[in-house]
């Protein structure tokens, strides 16, 4: 199976983290806690003039890394949480502002993660790696690397041809048909657009990170509810609400995660219902 620019760029993040807890900073990577991980931001960005992980740094934590930042960041220690669980292999994550910080932080190239898709994969190689034996693991060009290279009209019927066939070997659905070059998606306002993986960002009311395309997720739509709307059938929920503040709620169509803050959204209740969305009597 050909893996997507993401997963090969997961794959090689991992690899780097082997290779960089033998380096110069191997006191925070032998035991990545979210202390030792702060420690080795605050070194890595030291000396680091790098626009593009200036950027990813402000992504990731809201404001921007100078002097004056060290006291706030250590507020944010438990940020790293979700960093330390991806490195010691307890869980993964598909966040590329998660991701690109850890490419930063293993000093990882090329990155962040829209430069590293743009590369042919067959020529991308882990710091240090001209040593290893172990190969299991290597970076292998996409098939958008690879598909590249070949002329317009070629790469057009090649691209037809294979999502012919993958409808009939893989299980693939129209989606792939209508979307071949389209494995990730960002939140715009109201519902999820699906778009090329190495596409920049172009959402301005939401910080939302392109994702890899999740076919359920994928259908979320946010929603405006009243008084009137269908909150129940057959006594099961039909609508999802988060709570964003004390005095305001978000509906959505079905269950899942916020997709900006990624809390789990809620069935609606008929106390929830009472309390924002019923109009109060007038005295």
């Amino acid at each position: 199976m050909k893996q997507t620019n993401l997963e090969a760029y997961i794959k090689a993040l991992k690899k780097q983290y082997h290779l960089e807890k033998e380096g110069m900073y191997s006191e925070y990577l032998e035991q990545p806690s979210r202390a030792n991980l702060r420690k080795l931001c605050v070194e890595r960005f030291k000396s680091n003039a790098r626009q593009e992980d200036l950027v990813t740094f402000k992504i990731f934590f809201g404001f921007d890394f100078n002097g004056e930042s060290l006291n706030k960041l250590k507020a944010e220690t438990d940020r790293f949480r979700a960093i330390e669980n991806f490195i010691i292999g307890k869980t993964e994550t598909n966040d590329l502002k998660s991701l690109n910080l850890i490419a930063i932080l293993l000093d990882f190239n090329p990155r962040p993660f829209q430069k590293f898709a743009k590369q042919d994969h067959s020529q991308v190689t882990v710091l240090n790696n001209t040593n290893l034996e172990d190969t299991s693991d290597e970076v292998v060009p996409s098939s958008a690397a690879i598909t590249y290279r070949k002329s317009k009209k070629t790469r057009n019927i090649t691209i037809i041809v294979l999502a012919i066939l993958s409808l009939f070997t893989a299980g693939y659905t129209a989606k792939d048909l209508i979307y071949p070059n389209k494995e990730c998606m960002q939140w715009q306002i109201n519902h999820y657009q699906l778009i090329d993986c190495t596409t920049e960002s172009n959402n301005t009311k939401y910080d939302a990170p392109i994702i890899p395309i999740d076919k359920y997720n994928a259908e979320l739509n946010k929603i405006k509810v009243t008084e009137s709307t269908t909150f129940f059938k057959n006594g099961k929920a039909v609508v999802w609400y988060c709570k964003m503040n004390p005095k305001e709620l978000e509906y959505f169509d079905q269950a899942g995660f916020h997709p900006i803050s990624n809390k789990p959204l809620k069935p609606i209740t008929k106390y929830m219902i009472n309390k924002y969305i019923k109009k109060k009597p007038t005295k």
